[in-house]
């Protein structure tokens, strides 16, 4: 057995590098489905449990100090309590559907598995070498596509609804914002948020000319794309995050550097200019441009207020969606902004918080509230409650402090950047699960889970060898 496990174990990084490859630029098509919910069984989760297999059978001899750490008593926790929680919800409160409820349960399982996967699977430095170099490739990928379905009519597959995610193939539309090889632009720009933060470290390391040229070009046009998707909270976050890395490998003077390219994004996407300038005025100012005051309604119309009901003769503005209630912004853009931040703040969130009120230590369980929360920590709080999150939570905790206390004592450069550019990249994603679902968006799940294992591959690695 051992013998075999030794084999298996020899070829897991590669089977990581596919997985790394894989799952970011295959498209999310359907392979199948799941009666009540539109999202699917994907190709990608196959080669997941493939792997999964792979890596059971490789650490199968080295279980028991496996088991001991730290690390993975804190993800059993989590899973252990989640499964709990699922149990009440069907059982108890009975809120959740079972079948949804436990692919709901599987999908966080698949993605958190990839952590300890990925913890396990490098044997030396040029290993993780590689893997860094391999996701630059994949990013150059994505940046390229990403630009090939904005000004070349790259093909775009997408999951934002129900029909979408029926593996259509769509091309986009003017007002539409680009996905990439993602089935969305908010998964496209926390990918590309936290991937930046990840590489932009490694321009001031010592590398040639010809790399620095590369990694220079490839964060500029990311950055760029970045601002393509104009999604706000993950732009944002970049922002932090890159000036994170700057401040913690002694490079301040750059963050100035970072101000005026954040300045020249808001000239390139007028998109994102727009909405930014909408998000202040409109929901924290509570101003903005002019709203629409209803023309008069038929005499004994009992319907709820609507363009159709109006009286006949009265003008209306051209261009006012037939679907607008009073007091809305008239400028699309602002409407847009106002409903998604209305949605967060008088659906989404409350259904979270009435979750956790109903059930405070379990959460009413997985798939309770739906598809979207656009807030990690209130589904969290919702779904799993106080002992599930605080689980969480304390996987976070021992990862951080595992990056800090090795920041500290740290010699070589190379990990040095890469933790860096991880810890600030986590910074990244804890600050866009503020309007975000980031780790329920499967393809940033796994991505992100499977960089935090290398990372701690990394620091082992380096412990061991001094």
């Amino acid at each position: 057995m051992q013998k075999l496990s030794r084999v298996f174990e020899k070829k897991l990084f590669w089977w990581v590098l596919v997985l790394s490859v894989f799952i970011p630029l295959y498209p999310k098509f359907p392979l199948l489905n799941v009666q009540g919910t539109y999202v699917a069984i994907r190709l990608e989760d196959f080669l997941i449990a493939f792997v999964v297999f792979w890596w059971v059978i490789a650490k199968l001899p080295k279980l028991k100090s496996f088991l001991s750490e730290n690390i993975t008593k804190a993800i059993l926790l989590f899973w252990g309590i989640g499964a709990l929680s699922l149990f009440s919800g069907i059982f108890l409160t009975s809120t959740v559907t079972p079948h949804l409820g436990i692919f709901h349960y599987l999908r966080r399982v698949e993605t958190m598995i990839l952590f300890l996967v990925a913890m396990t699977a490098f044997e030396s430095r040029k290993q993780v070498k590689i893997w860094l170099l391999t996701m630059f490739a994949v990013t150059v990928a994505i940046v390229l596509y990403g630009f090939g379905q904005q000004y070349l009519n790259f093909p775009v597959i997408s999951t934002t609804n129900r029909e979408f995610s029926k593996g259509l193939i769509l091309f986009l539309s003017p007002e539409a914002r680009v996905n990439s090889t993602f089935a969305g632009h908010y998964d496209l720009a926390v990918y590309l948020a936290f991937f930046l933060t990840v590489l932009v470290g490694f321009f001031f390391t010592r590398i040639t000319s010809i790399q620095r040229f590369m990694l220079a070009v490839t964060g500029v046009l990311s950055f760029i794309l970045l601002a393509l998707t104009a999604a706000r909270v993950s732009f944002v976050s970049a922002i932090f995050g890159i000036a994170s890395v700057f401040f913690m490998t002694g490079r301040k003077k750059f963050i100035f550097a970072l101000a005026g390219i954040t300045l020249l994004a808001f000239v390139i996407s007028p998109d994102l200019r727009h909405r930014t300038v909408a998000t202040l005025t409109v929901n924290i100012i509570g101003g903005g441009g002019a709203k629409y005051v209803p023309p008069p309604q038929k005499p004994g119309s009992t319907n709820k207020f609507s363009i159709e009901n109006a009286a006949t003769g009265v003008a209306t503005p051209s261009g006012v969606p037939i679907d607008i209630v009073p007091g809305e912004p008239l400028n699309t853009t602002e409407l847009g902004v106002y409903r998604s931040f209305g949605i967060r703040f008088n659906e989404e969130w409350p259904r979270a918080i009435r979750a956790f009120t109903k059930n405070p230590f379990l959460g009413t369980g997985y798939s309770s509230l739906t598809i979207a929360t656009d807030n990690d920590y209130l589904r969290a709080l919702g779904e799993v409650g106080l002992l599930g999150s605080m689980s969480l939570v304390l996987v976070f905790f021992i990862i951080i402090k595992k990056m800090w206390n090795f920041l500290i004592k740290a010699e070589r450069w190379f990990s040095i950047i890469l933790i860096s550019g991880l810890f600030a990249g986590l910074l990244t994603v804890f600050i866009a699960q503020t309007f975000i679902d980031v780790l329920e968006s499967s393809k940033i799940a796994q991505l992100l889970w499977l960089a935090l294992g290398v990372s701690f591959a990394t620091m082992k690695l380096e412990e061991r060898n001094g």
